[in-house]
């Protein structure tokens, strides 16, 4: 009960200001969170209730065990820190962070304290699990080669704490234990500092929302079409609609780059049905609805009755059209 009251707590507190875990999602660097869909969650909008996936769940309770396996087998001292971290103290108290782990350095002080505002040595430990797949994003043990989504939030607690060196351990797939070791970059930690600045007063101070940067977050923010509403195409979205249908025509299809003109497309229309030039359909995103089988539903009533137990789903769904396309 109390783990759960201070998971809801910890989450909480997340939404006064920027932390560790979430400068790769405005960097464009998470596998997990987009911008937008961080920009939710910082102004209360999310639809998602926010709760421990099992990988998450598992990585909290195994942090203790790679911390000690780190200390064991570095032959450094490791010390928790339970209090939060901010720049407050330079007017920035937006930016927040929750360590796991300060190392100590015998040179600077015995044990990790707090002295004048500051943390008495010049080392921190982040501690990670991962999956097995996720084993050849990670470099040569003992270098920075980590994932960038790793890499950004080591640096950005390297900026709170202002600390020299942060250490990296991670256990891959349950039995294969690496560590790696980041070293100060300073141009690096304020490149990352004024774009996570940047992102906190241009979008969630000012409630702005981010572009989108998926499908997800163009469906979410228009997940309806406006009946008869259009926009007139630029000469530049005519060559990307062009460009779509060469990409679309070749033997070997490039999905990254058609996946990419979509996106840009689509976020260009917003809640228009369709894309026009001089009178001329181009293109459309229009909700198209769909009918399944809700077998959970059907379990529980007659499953023959398909048409007293189904479910209409719409979702928009982006075309171009057969006229523009006779032209190109």
């Amino acid at each position: 009960m109390n783990t759960q009251v201070n998971h809801e707590k910890f989450l909480a507190g997340r939404k006064k200001g920027i932390g560790g875990s979430d400068v790769a999602a405005i960097l464009g660097f998470s596998p997990y969170k987009s911008p937008y869909q961080l920009w939710l969650d910082k102004t209360g909008r999310s639809e998602r209730k926010e709760s421990q996936n099992e990988s998450a769940h598992f990585g909290n309770l195994l942090e203790d065990v790679v911390a000690k396996e780190f200390s064991r087998r570095s032959g450094m001292k490791v010390q928790r820190v339970t209090q939060q971290l901010s720049l407050e103290n330079i007017g920035e108290p937006w930016a927040i962070g929750n360590i796991d782990r300060a190392v100590v350095n015998p040179e600077i002080a015995g044990r990790v304290f707090f002295k004048d505002g500051k943390l008495t040595t010049d080392q921190g430990l982040e501690c990670k699990t991962a999956s097995e797949y996720l084993s050849k994003l990670f470099g040569e043990e003992g270098t920075d080669q980590i994932p960038d989504y790793y890499l950004t939030q080591c640096l950005w607690y390297m900026k709170l704490t202002g600390f020299q060196v942060w250490h990296l351990a991670v256990l891959i797939g349950g039995n294969k234990f690496r560590m790696y070791r980041i070293e100060r970059d300073d141009d690096l930690i304020e490149s990352i500092f004024k774009q996570v600045k940047a992102f906190w007063f241009n979008h969630v101070i000012a409630d702005v929302p981010p572009d989108p940067t998926c499908f997800d977050d163009v469906l979410h923010r228009w997940s309806k079409h406006v009946v008869g509403k259009q926009v007139e195409a630029t000469f530049e979205q005519i060559k990307l609609n062009e460009e779509l249908i060469a990409v679309q025509g070749r033997q070997k299809a490039d999905k990254a780059r058609e996946d990419e003109i979509k996106l840009t497309l689509v976020s260009s229309m917003q809640d228009a049905e369709m894309m026009i030039s001089q009178g001329m359909t181009i293109c459309t995103y229009k909700e198209q609805s769909s009918t399944r089988i809700d077998s959970t539903l059907l379990k529980k009533e007659e499953p023959d009755l398909f048409a007293k137990y189904s479910k209409t789903s719409s979702t928009r769904v982006f075309r171009i059209s057969n006229k523009f396309k006779e032209t190109v």
